[in-house]
């Protein structure tokens, strides 16, 4: 009697089983950063509104106008919230395999997929954050975005640029901790050249080169396109943003499985 030979998972079958997997490892990290209380849960988004909001309401207190007649409040906060995206996925990354080591005990689970269920949720909290901004803004000032599918583009793009690069950071922290104490200081001082705080039709010319070599000037452009529309000049290269998230990728996924090499687990 021959001996039959399982059949190998459809690729259906592979995505179902590591999407549940993604799906579990979110739950489990809600869990961990915010307790198991509803409230916890909470604070997932209401940390992202409060931080933007302050912004921009010190900004809109100063009384300074803006180029283009922009609303002030509206500017601020819309440029923080995608930032506030890129900062939280860098700035956790060094910690994203250390504080979840022991999952890798489980051969479903790998270093790629604690990272991209850590992210999925930053990310769901964030566009929370931006959504509930935009209808404040809509039914209280009647700014309503222009192009809303051009908003969420830009967010996506902004997440796979801090994807790839927190893949890149999380397997350096598995040989040194010097991500650890440089991360933070790194996104603090990129905050004023990623393009949250400005519009590059601001620039001169020559520095409007400079600033569009910068891929989440990309991002910010293409979100402000999707709010304002043709209100105000903008300028973005999607294909040049996608190029930078594919490369990151590449470069990250590689890294990831030599580092877990090097892991004790």
């Amino acid at each position: 009697m021959n001996d039959q030979v399982a059949p190998e998972p459809s690729l259906w079958t592979c995505f179902r089983i590591q999407a549940r997997v993604i799906g579990a490892l979110m739950l489990r990290e809600m869990g961990t950063r915010f307790g198991r209380d509803n409230l916890g849960y909470l604070w997932l988004f209401l940390e992202p509104m409060m931080l933007g909001g302050a912004i921009g309401v010190l900004h809109k207190a100063s009384g300074h106008g803006m180029p283009g007649g922009l609303d002030p409040l509206v500017f601020w906060v819309i440029g923080y919230i995608p930032f506030y995206l890129f900062r939280g996925i860098i700035n956790r990354a060094p910690n994203g395999i250390a504080g979840n080591q022991s999952l890798l005990y489980h051969r479903q689970i790998t270093m790629l997929d604690i990272m991209v269920a850590r992210h999925l949720l930053e990310g769901a909290a964030v566009g929370i954050a931006l959504m509930l901004f935009l209808l404040l803004f809509g039914a209280v000032l009647g700014v309503w975005p222009d192009q809303l599918g051009l908003m969420v583009l830009g967010m996506v793009l902004m997440l796979g640029l801090a994807q790839g690069l927190a893949l890149l950071i999380a397997a350096g922290s598995v040989y040194t901790e010097l991500f650890d104490r440089l991360t933070h200081l790194a996104t603090y001082l990129f905050m004023g050249v990623a393009g949250a705080f400005f519009m590059v039709f601001w620039l001169p010319t020559d520095l409007q080169r400079t600033a569009l070599m910068i891929p989440t000037v990309h991002c910010f452009e293409l979100v402000r396109h999707g709010l304002y529309g043709t209100v105000v000049p903008t300028f973005y290269d999607i294909p040049y943003v996608l190029g930078w998230v594919t490369v990151l990728h590449l470069l990250g996924m590689a890294a990831l499985r030599k580092a877990r090499r090097h892991l004790v687990v």
